[in-house]
């Protein structure tokens, strides 16, 4: 990498192609720097996007942070032989010698990502225009190019650090764009206009953003004129309205849905007359009632029901997104909980516009446990049936069959990892930055930890990780670690430091910690279990060793605002069963 002052490898994009890139990168850079994350965005060598994932020297390979952009027509292989690098076609058409390349291509991607944690994402863009103008590809290579976003997501669905974009779709979001520049292609195998560069840019600089913010992870969704038309409670469910308008609003949720988020009916009605639609209207409906993990439908404040959603799901408010067509709703949760992120489906706008371009409902990387979180919380439900009136968290455990397993982690379990860093708001540390991640747990010179959790009613995946290095002292600090809160009085961060103590050797862990009025439950577990580095007894907050009050798992502002360290023994991790037997 060329000298950079300002920048580190985490502050690097670089991008690889089939084609030239060189108008997309100023044009990047300027986006980054516009939503305030500049970076320093680099080229590989031209046409060597294969090469970029299979030779141990790449750029690609080098970058341990930021971002990798693998940019593709699948055009560009056409009539290529075994051996050519990425570029233009030596044939028109040659079909069969691109689905060739494309499963060469994805068996290099897993290749890649099995030792490399870097996000990368690839993005499918259309061919050369067909015979008629400039509008776009003809039928044929445009089928051939759905068919290879298609694969190439398939292929690649199960890789958390890899994510596959469709380059149509960001055109399609710009009104009259003109993409095709024959001329540039011809001369310079530049394939696009600048303006097309522009969409492509802003597509891109989306994907980074998505791993760097705040994340949401749930939708509240209205049911009256924003699932379907009409008022359910004034009109039986044959005469309720889905036209196209309100069948793209659920089919949009319903992908949400399975990228991971969680949805919830948020609705100022009679909960009999909305589980009517439901049953009367199933075959209709984009979405069914499963599709809902949880429900508010009443007449009090939405703003309250979304409170208690949070408290239920066990999230911050700040990171539901509301859909809503009341503009009144609207503006009262806007005020009440000024973090939740409100789209207004006013009835004159295209919905499938609004929805599209809410950049905080973007997930481009999956993992697996996103897949399956939907799941998870149904599944709670029946914990809390079979648990309930329960408070020892032992017998807990004992009736849920819990077992917990915690051990080293590799390189594949990086993309969680990560996850679990930079989204964890309450049970966390706080000592990971995102400019630190994914870099900080793939350093050599620390070890990387995760927990699982299962039990009778189902596998949690994984839920908790910690970062730990030696101290020069011989002693073992805990950098950073967050745990899911869907995992909490499960006894999983007990299990965990407890193994990374018996594995190290060491008496007792030093944990890092940075209050930041959110994170309670986490400042009150240490406090539980071990003592300031002053030897002050944390369970008091009071003393030289805190010098802070009592935090709270409320998520008030009372934890403390400055770094400390806690020094937790190992002989107070109480543990609960884990992978091969009982404790």
């Amino acid at each position: 990498m060329p000298d950079s002052p300002g920048y580190t490898t985490h502050d690097l994009i670089t991008v690889a192609a089939t084609f030239t890139v060189d108008p997309l990168l100023p044009l990047l850079r300027d986006a980054l720097e516009l939503i305030g994350a500049p970076h320093l965005v680099e080229a590989a060598p031209y046409g060597q996007l294969v090469e970029q994932l299979l030779s141990p020297a790449s750029r690609f390979a080098r970058t341990t942070g930021g971002l990798n952009v693998g940019l593709l027509r699948t055009a560009d292989w056409a009539g290529a032989t075994a051996g050519d690098g990425d570029g233009p076609a030596n044939d028109a058409d040659g079909p069969a010698q691109r689905n060739r390349r494309l499963e060469e291509f994805i068996e290099a991607a897993r290749e890649f990502a099995a030792t490399h944690a870097t996000p990368t994402v690839f993005v499918v863009c259309p061919g050369p225009p067909g015979p008629t103008g400039l509008t776009g590809p003809s039928g044929a290579e445009r089928d051939g190019h759905a068919a290879a976003v298609a694969r190439l997501r398939a292929g690649l669905a199960d890789v958390p650090s890899l994510a596959v974009a469709d380059a149509e779709e960001w055109f399609a979001a710009h009104d009259g764009l003109w993409v095709h520049d024959t001329e540039s292609a011809a001369i310079a195998h530049i394939p696009y206009t600048d303006e097309a560069f522009g969409a492509l840019a802003i597509g891109l600089t989306r994907v980074l953003h998505s791993l760097r913010a705040r994340p949401r992870k749930a939708i509240a969704v209205d049911c009256d004129d924003t699932l379907w038309g009409g008022a359910c409670g004034d009109r039986p469910p044959a005469d309720l309205d889905l036209t196209p308008r309100f069948l793209a609003v659920q089919r949009f949720l319903r992908r949400k849905h399975d990228e991971g988020f969680v949805l919830a009916l948020c609705s100022r009605n009679d909960p009999g007359s909305v589980e009517r639609v439901f049953a009367e209207r199933a075959g209709d409906l984009e979405l069914t009632r499963r599709h809902f993990v949880a429900a508010r439908i009443n007449h009090l404040p939405k703003s309250r029901n979304i409170a208690s959603l949070a408290e239920e799901l066990r999230l911050g408010a700040d990171a539901f997104v509301l859909v809503d067509d009341n503009p009144f709703v609207c503006a009262e949760v806007a005020e009440t909980l000024p973090g939740v992120t409100v789209l207004h489906l006013d009835p004159t706008a295209d919905p499938a516009t609004v929805l599209d371009d809410c950049w905080e409902l973007d997930r481009f990387f999956s993992t697996a446990e996103d897949r399956t979180r939907n799941d998870g919380y149904r599944a709670d439900t029946l914990r809390r049936e079979a648990t309930a009136g329960l408070a020892d968290t032992h017998r807990l455990n004992e009736r849920l069959g819990t077992v917990v397993a915690a051990r080293r982690a590799g390189t594949a379990d990086l993309p969680r990892i990560t996850q679990l860093l930079s989204r964890t708001n309450q049970f966390t540390s706080a000592t990971a930055g995102g400019a630190d991640l994914p870099a900080l747990p793939a350093g050599q010179e620390r070890d990387s930890w995760t927990a699982t959790l299962r039990d009778r009613f189902g596998d949690y995946g994984t839920v908790a990780t910690a970062v730990t290095a030696r101290r020069a002292d011989g002693g073992l600090d805990v950098e950073c670690f967050a745990m899911s809160c869907r995992a909490l009085d499960r006894g999983v961060t007990e299990e965990l430091f407890a193994r990374i103590a018996r594995e190290a050797d060491v008496d007792e862990l030093h944990v890092r910690f940075r209050g930041t009025g959110r994170n309670g439950p986490a400042l009150d577990f240490l406090r539980a279990h071990g003592r300031t580095d002053t030897g002050t007894d944390t369970n008091t907050g009071t003393g030289t060793g805190t010098g802070v009050e009592p935090a709270t798992a409320t998520g008030e502002d009372n934890a403390p605002t400055q770094e400390m360290t806690f020094v937790v023994p190992a002989a107070a991790l109480t543990r609960p069963p884990v992978e091969g037997g009982t404790r």
